[in-house]
């Protein structure tokens, strides 16, 4: 087996094969081998491992993980996700589609998303699981939640929630106390089966005590509504695995869960939307060397996949790659680029052994999060994707797009 190098912005490190190197190395190669380069690799086992964590948290009622499916698309994922008897939560139609694709019941779905009342009517299903994120939605849904029997619940927006780029702004999403307060007081009244209420923290970085604060919230307003929920949705905003704050963001999770038992003496079952944290470490992007340019200031890797096609997060920080096959010897400045004719089609840079040629594969590590959300079709088409399974049974969960797929489709580069 080749031995595996990780480099992690411009310092350099050597992973062993407790760290998982190897394994990912085999997945590579092998994906590589069938469907060549650029793709996607996913596996479960990582995902599983995250899930043992999160399962430790310490609560007084259940708590569920619900995958967030929009923060990693994959339905060959979330037919192994359901396989675990967990749900999946859906925030557009095309989801819910595909959710009830793969199979899965009234019982494994919950709506939540913004501007439901646009297409949910059409969808309905009897005892379906929904969140509203507004008094427009509450309004226009009511009359089938009450004929579909919809178990239903609202978004309440959190104190700490705000616009991860300027936080001088609460962000678009959820309802207002006085809004939250309005919407359970008219669902009630309706004689809607209001079993939940909702928060998410948002994308910026973890405030500490920002669970229980969220959780004070909602008890204040499910007191104002006279509403007793039998489910808390906490939203998921955990930090990666790799981020300080993840640990003390695990701890204000578990006091959070106890809050909430006090608070809500209905309270069956706290959910819990597993996103970035969980699935971002499941994926890798495969990618080949094709040309090399020598610059002054430092070495240009062209390669067959890239930022601008396969990791617009590469916008938000340095991730790990991994060479296959390793390299060593003297290090250079390198930049890794993809295939497009944009400026910005970057990876990122690292100090790479000089030693590494065209034909050698960059495995850009981390790619489990808007990543799949997020690809274009940019003068390229679609790749393909390796799925390697709960036990490392592998397929192809999506084959590379024909040229003849993509100008069919109108997208002629």
């Amino acid at each position: 087996m080749t031995r595996a190098v990780y480099y992690t912005g411009f310092r350099v490190a050597f992973a062993h094969s407790v760290n998982g190197d190897s394994v990912w190395t085999a997945r590579v190669e092998r994906a590589v081998r069938e469907f060549g380069t650029p793709c996607y690799v996913t596996a479960w086992t990582p995902i599983e491992e995250r899930l043992r964590v999160l399962d430790c948290v310490q609560s007084p009622v259940p708590l569920r993980s619900w995958l967030s499916f929009k923060t990693h698309p994959l339905p060959a994922l979330a037919a192994a996700w359901l396989r675990g008897g967990r749900g999946v939560e859906v925030v557009s139609e095309r989801e819910f589609c595909s959710l009830l694709h793969v199979g899965a019941g009234v019982d494994d779905l919950l709506v939540n998303g913004v501007a439901k009342h646009t297409w949910l009517t059409d969808r309905a299903l009897c005892g379906l699981r929904v969140h509203f994120d507004s008094l427009t939605e509450v309004r226009a849904l009511l009359p089938t939640a009450l004929e579909q029997r919809w178990r239903v619940g609202v978004r309440i927006h959190a104190p700490d929630e705000c616009d991860a780029r300027d936080s001088r702004f609460a962000g678009q999403f959820g309802l207002s106390r006085t809004e939250a307060v309005a919407a359970l007081t008219e669902l009630r009244a309706a004689g809607a089966d209001v079993q939940s209420v909702h928060f998410h923290l948002g994308q910026h970085k973890f405030i500490p005590g920002a669970y229980r604060r969220a959780v004070e919230h909602a008890a204040v307003v499910c007191a104002e509504a006279g509403v007793s929920p039998v489910f808390l949705d906490c939203g998921g905003a955990l930090p990666s695995s790799s981020d300080p704050s993840c640990d003390a963001a695990l701890r204000d999770l578990e006091h959070a869960c106890v809050q909430a038992g006090a608070a809500f003496e209905r309270l069956q079952e706290f959910c819990f939307e597993n996103d970035p944290s969980t699935t971002e470490t499941s994926t890798v992007l495969a990618v080949t060397i094709i040309d090399i340019k020598e610059r002054d200031e430092c070495r240009y890797l062209i390669c067959d996949g890239g930022r601008t096609n396969h990791a617009l997060a590469a916008d938000s920080g340095t991730h790990r790659i991994l060479l296959v096959p390793g390299r060593t010897g003297r290090l250079r400045l390198t930049t890794v680029c993809g295939p497009t004719c944009m400026s910005d089609d970057i990876l990122g840079r690292w100090m790479l052994p000089e030693s590494v040629a065209v034909g050698d594969v960059v495995v850009w590590l981390d790619a489990g999060a808007y990543h799949l959300p997020w690809e274009t079709r940019f003068s390229h088409g679609l790749c393909p994707i390796a799925w390697f399974d709960e036990h490392e049974q592998f397929t192809i969960a999506r084959a590379r797009e024909t040229n003849g797929e993509s100008v069919a489709e109108g997208v002629a580069s």
